[in-house]
Parts: C-alpha cells; sequence; structure tokens
C-alpha cells in the first residue's frame, strides 16, 4: 500500500492533534477517518490493517528518535500509539474497529484466551504506562526505554496474530 503525505497549515494540525485526543484517535488516524468520510470511501480491512501497520511502525521509529534525543513524553506517547495501532491492525484485519481506549484492553484479553498468551496482557499494561507518562511525565529514561523493548515485542507478537 502507498502512502501519501500531506502537509497542513499548523492551525488546522492543530485543530486535528486536539480533535483526535477528544475523540482518543491519533492524529493521522482521525485525518484518514475524516478523508474516507468527505470523499465517501471505504477502506476494506485489508487496507485499513495495512495502514494501521504503516502508522505502527513510522510511530515506532519515530519513538526511537525523540527517545535518542531525550524525549521521554513524547517516545512515550509514540510508543503507545505504536502499541494502540498495532492492536487495532489485528482488529481490521477481523473486520472489527476499536475506537475507545476500552476496547483496546477488552481486545487484548481475547487475544489472550484466543493464544493462550498472557503476557500479551503484561506487556499491553506496560504500553499503558507509557500512555500515562505522557500526560505526568513521571518516568525514568531506563524505564522508557525498557518498556519500548516489550513494547516492541509485543508489536511483533501482534503481527503473528491472525
Amino acid at each position: 500500500m502507498g502512502v501519501t503525505y500531506i502537509i497542513l497549515p499548523k492551525k488546522l494540525g492543530e485543530k486535528l492533534r486536539a480533535r483526535a485526543e477528544e475523540r482518543g484517535y491519533l492524529p493521522e488516524e482521525l485525518g484518514v477517518e475524516l478523508l474516507r468520510k468527505s470523499l465517501n470511501e471505504d477502506l476494506d480491512p485489508e487496507d485499513l490493517a495495512e495502514h494501521y501497520q504503516a502508522l505502527s511502525e513510522k510511530y515506532l521509529r519515530d519513538a526511537k528518535e525523540v527517545l535518542n534525543k531525550g524525549d521521554l513524553v513524547q517516545a512515550s506517547e509514540k510508543l503507545w500509539g505504536a502499541t494502540a495501532l498495532a492492536v487495532k491492525m489485528v482488529a481490521a484485519k477481523r473486520g472489527l474497529k476499536l475506537e475507545k481506549h476500552g476496547a483496546l484492553w477488552q481486545f487484548i484479553d481475547r487475544l489472550s484466551r484466543e493464544t493462550g498468551d498472557e503476557e500479551l496482557i503484561t506487556l499491553f499494561g506496560e504500553a499503558n504506562a507509557l500512555h500515562r507518562n505522557f500526560y505526568e511525565d513521571e518516568m525514568t529514561q531506563k524505564a522508557v526505554e525498557v518498556i519500548g523493548k516489550n513494547t516492541e515485542k509485543l508489536i511483533e507478537k501482534l503481527k503473528q496474530v491472525k
């Protein structure tokens, strides 16, 4: 699947970020949803899964970059975003759409039961702590690095789930 980048004027970018946060979306995710609706275009589950995977991989790369610069708050949020998108990728493959934070937890629980892998819940819980760190800024560099590695492990596990 090809990717097209859109550069937004600052004011629109800020509004998109604010609206995405209100709705529990990532800005890119909400942007695609708004464009899809305005163009009256449906994405099939495979296209949506590819979109989520590409975004997850981008957020993971971005997280490593900002972590290397010592920006723990942005690294935490990007690692969380990569995780949430990876979970949504698996759901999309199954024709499901997860729109609320609680739906991510419910789906991870379901995947854990289906696969017999309780570590999915533990790793997701760690990633969720990174999401909280975005708001609280309480973790150390080492904590974000360690949980970041576990986040990558979770994302790799999710890529294997059908």
